[in-house]
């Protein structure tokens, strides 16, 4: 999630700008000087804090490192608002801190933990739902799954919020697999954006969806298909999960971590189309799919 911090203040002086300063400000340089240090203390902030810290190092990055940039208590008692009692961003839509991704935990995030059931139970009942009123469309545009996502990270320790995103993401996942492959057991010509058969969802519950699951590194994989493929030489599961997995990467969807925006697909109709027929193409080039097998990608 980016972050938007008004740093303009800083560079007041710079590129041939008024040299006089606004009221109770400084220049970084003197930061440390006894006067501003006692300017900062009449102010409340507490200098020893990490949320003071955090923002004077963010603020000495974005100036890179020039001290001759002005900055002022209440513009660094505003900033640090922005952090909690560790020095951790705290998301403006949540209200929750450890949830910012960064270079060096977006490596150690993708780690899959327990989660509560009822989060998994919360996002399976969604996923069908919508999966039912949307026929198989993934629709950026209606979708509340962000807001199980939230409910998740409350339920969590903040330093389990982004390893929590990620298992989240990898059983939701999961789901999408199940019931794409639940309606084309029922229906082989089913075209996603059809009417979704009749009862083809009915033995669909997350608890046999979870149990065909295996975990293997740090994603989930369905045992089942799987087992199928390797029986019957089948490569219908196989395809199913290339499927949904290459259009969640086309959709460029972000709920690993909440973010300001939602999931959105801001392409017109012949746009997806087009994307999704090179993916077929693709799919087909990999030997996902045999010419008696063709599939239908349309979005």
């Amino acid at each position: 999630m980016p972050k938007i911090i008004d740093y303009s203040i800083l560079f007041q002086s710079a590129f041939g700008a008024q040299k006089t300063n606004p009221i109770g400000s400084f220049q970084l340089s003197a930061l440390n000087s006894r006067s501003v240090q006692q300017q900062l203390k009449a102010a409340g902030i507490d200098t020893n804090s990490k949320q003071y810290k955090t923002v004077i190092k963010n603020m000495m990055s974005a100036a890179k490192g020039n001290g001759a940039m002005y900055t002022n208590p209440q513009a660094i008692k505003n900033l640090m608002k922005n952090y909690d009692e560790d020095g951790d961003y705290i998301d403006p839509v949540t209200g929750l801190a450890g949830l910012l991704v960064t270079e060096e935990n977006n490596a150690s995030r993708k780690r899959i933990i327990s989660i509560p059931e009822s989060s998994r139970e919360e996002m399976f009942e969604l996923t069908k739902r919508e999966f039912i009123q949307e026929n198989g469309v993934a629709n950026g545009d209606t979708t509340r799954r962000s807001d199980v996502y939230t409910n998740l990270y409350r339920k969590m320790q903040k330093n389990d919020r982004l390893a929590a995103g990620y298992t989240m993401e990898q059983y939701e996942r999961a789901y999408s697999r199940a019931l794409y492959a639940a309606v084309k057991k029922a229906d082989p010509n089913w075209k996603i954006g059809n009417p979704i058969p009749k009862n083809a969802l009915d033995g669909i519950t997350r608890e046999s969806v979870e149990a065909s699951l295996v975990q293997s590194g740090n994603e989930f994989i369905s045992a089942d298909s799987e087992r199928d493929a390797a029986v019957n030489g089948a490569v219908y599961g196989k395809t199913v999960s290339q499927i949904e997995n290459a259009f969640a990467e086309q959709l460029k969807n972000a709920p690993q971590i909440i973010r300001k925006e939602e999931m959105s697909v801001e392409v017109n109709g012949n746009i997806r189309a087009e994307k999704m027929a090179r993916l077929e193409k693709q799919l087909k080039e990999g030997s996902f799919v045999t010419q008696k097998e063709k599939l239908d990608m349309k979005i």
